[in-house]
């Protein structure tokens, strides 16, 4: 009596839904819309869909295939919401399509359906509905005509009880698309529950003609697509976000990553931020946090302080008058964890560097005696030395362990305040550029200048970058004239210049072997085999060369730690928009053949993790992105 009383309740609620009119016809849904991180998810372990296919025990490798779907079908159990099969990831799809086919022969799988589906559809080109009818008639999911419904409920469509689980049934009649009997029976099974069989209803009808096309359009776009290998850049995935304006809960004021940095070990990310705007009602703030990379949640708040222009600065001064737009207060310029990952360090506009251990959060170590802000600091790869620069135009050399001061390199103020150091790999040269580009050689041990690599090349903006190789015997600059220029890195005797780019080059980075270059100058890349110092590869980085709105890209390069691939800053014409203005974005490039693996759009700054594991860039958000790894088990 219950199943009666719950058909007549739905059939009266159905027409009302209806109308005298006919059928209500429903909205559009987005079937591309992915509301399953894949990055996120945890491998499917396939091995008791393998043992049921074996032992050909139909309906258990149908029930198990389900349990392997649902999750990424239904997020979040909502078996009432619209089926989003485009969460299916493409290994997951060809990995059960393929145990399917092989263990039915071909008779069964995803395949077998998916071109069923698209001859249903060639016949049915405007109505996906009937298409679905078609294909359900052909593969054996709909009720024969004079087919009596045993449930009152399924109407045209066969329960899962009814499914033929052998090798007797229609070609393509396994795996089954529904929903199972036991989920349906628990909807029914509600008291006093008004809608419950309208939801069993469209479990066994309306939900077809959804779910049906979707699926077999996804399908045919991914069943054949290429797998990367573990650990390819390919097909980036967004693992997770770090969202920086949680620490300015109260805050009207953008937010803004000024420094940051990842451990040696890939375990903590340590970033500088400030929350401030000229026209903002909020007073400015400032904090440096470090955040678990692995999770993206924050572990810690190192530090925290106000953000102003150093214009609107109280005494002591932070910043020479010169640099009245720099934002000061507690800011931390610059960030470098000790090569044992163990200790964070920063430095403050205030004209310190502060040092806390990265697993507890306690400071450890103020290295004070710069009269302004720190811009740049750096630690020898022994992590016995620690190098800070401050717009006071000194360099300090300071004992990591003890605090002692080692020695102070003054700097001429003309040539600029530096804004970059770079320790060699052996510790014993200093290289340092400043913004009015003056590039330099010291010797770390002494504080001697051993030469200066370019001489105020420009006052202008954008400053020029330098680069040591790995094996420590190259160091690599920019110059004025658009080249690059390669030196002893011990003697500061130039060794070659290297002419292809008709713009200032904006960034340079070594391959982990030394053995190539990649350079920028925002529009192209080149990569250079410094063998033969050749140009192997020349690659675009404009998108939309010729569009009358043309962003200034950054132009950063960075090699991942294996060397196989290299990321650039490129301008990428947006995935959706009604007027196509080009967006900073990166591309990430096989180094060996110069093909164009992945692209990140709508972040600007980006580095890879010392571990290859990730890479974090910064966009709306902190991003951090991981190579492909499979899903499959």
């Amino acid at each position: 009596m219950k199943r009666l009383m719950y058909f007549g309740l739905g059939l009266a609620l159905a027409v009302t839904v209806a109308g005298p009119m006919g059928p209500v016809v429903q909205a559009q849904v987005d079937p591309t819309a992915q509301q399953v991180n894949w990055a996120q998810a945890q491998p499917v372990d396939f091995s008791a869909l393998r043992s049921h296919l074996a032992a050909q025990n139909w309906q258990a490798a149908d029930a198990e295939t389900r349990r392997i779907l649902d999750p990424w079908i239904h997020p979040n159990g909502d078996i009432l919401g619209t089926p989003l099969a485009t969460n299916i990831p493409p290994e997951v799809l060809q990995t059960l399509d393929r145990l399917w086919v092989e263990a039915s022969d071909g008779r069964f799988g995803l395949s077998v359906q998916q071109k069923i589906w698209q001859e249903a559809r060639d016949q049915n080109p405007v109505d996906s509905a009937v298409a679905a009818k078609v294909f359900g008639d052909r593969v054996g999911w709909t009720r024969p005509p004079g087919v009596e419904d045993p449930t009152f409920i399924a109407g045209e469509w066969l329960t899962e009880q009814e499914i033929n689980y052998s090798l007797d049934a229609p070609v393509g009649h396994l795996p089954w698309a529904g929903v199972s009997w036991a989920k349906i029976s628990e909807i029914l099974s509600v008291q006093s529950c008004g809608s419950c069989t309208i939801d069993a209803m469209y479990l066994q009808g309306e939900r077809f003609t959804r779910h049906i096309p979707v699926l077999f359009n996804w399908v045919a776009t991914v069943i054949d697509r290429p797998i990367p290998q573990v650990g390819s850049w390919q097909r980036a995935q967004l693992a997770r976000s770090i969202d920086l304006r949680s620490l300015y809960p109260e805050s009207q004021c953008p937010v803004r990553a000024v420094s940051s940095a990842i451990s040696p070990n890939g375990a903590v990310i340590a970033i500088g931020s400030y929350s401030y705007e000229r026209s903002c009602a909020t007073p400015g703030e400032s904090a440096l946090a470090l955040w678990n990379a692995q999770r993206g949640n924050r572990i810690v708040t190192l530090h925290r302080g106000p953000a102003l222009e150093a214009f609107s600065q109280g005494s002591p001064a932070q910043e020479p008058a010169t640099e009245g737009d720099r934002i000061v207060g507690d800011v931390a310029n610059a960030v470098a964890f000790t090569p044992d990952s163990q200790y964070v360090a920063a430095g403050m506009s205030y004209g310190v560097v502060r040092l806390w251990s990265a697993t507890t959060g306690e400071q450890a170590r103020i290295f004070e005696g710069h009269r302004y802000a720190v811009r740049a600091i750096a630690i020898s790869s022994d992590g016995q030395t620690l190098a800070s620069a401050s717009s006071d135009n000194t360099i300090k050399l300071w004992n990591l362990q003890t605090g002692q001061l080692l020695r102070t390199i003054s700097t001429s103020a003309a040539d600029g305040i530096v804004h970059t150091l770079r320790f060699s790999p052996d510790g014993q040269r200093l290289a340092t550029a400043t913004q009015h580009n003056t590039l330099q050689l010291w010797d770390a041990t002494t504080g001697q200048l051993v030469r200066t690599l370019v001489n105020r090349a420009t006052n202008l903006y954008p400053p020029m970058p330098l680069a040591f190789s790995a094996d420590g015997q190259t160091l690599a600059t920019a110059d004025s004239d658009n080249s690059v220029k390669l030196w002893n890195a011990r003697t500061g005797a130039r060794q070659i210049t290297l002419k292809g780019h008709s713009a200032p080059v904006l960034d340079l980075a070594f391959s982990p072997d030394s053995e190539r270059l990649a350079t920028s100058d925002g529009t192209t890349a080149r990569l250079w085999n410094l063998q033969t110092y050749a140009t192997v590869h020349t690659l675009p980085l404009d998108q939309s060369v010729g569009h009358p709105v043309q962003p200034t890209n950054l132009g950063e390069v960075a090699f991942s730690p294996d060397g196989r691939t290299l990321a650039t800053s490129t301008l990428l014409l947006p995935l959706v928009e009604s007027e196509p203005i080009p967006h900073q974005g990166l591309t990430l490039w096989d180094a060996a053949t110069g093909e164009s693996l992945n692209q990140i759009h709508d972040v600007g700054q980006f580095q890879f993790s010392p571990d290859g594991r990730f890479l974090l860039a910064n966009g709306q958000r902190m991003q951090i992105w991981q190579p492909y790894s499979s899903l499959v088990q």
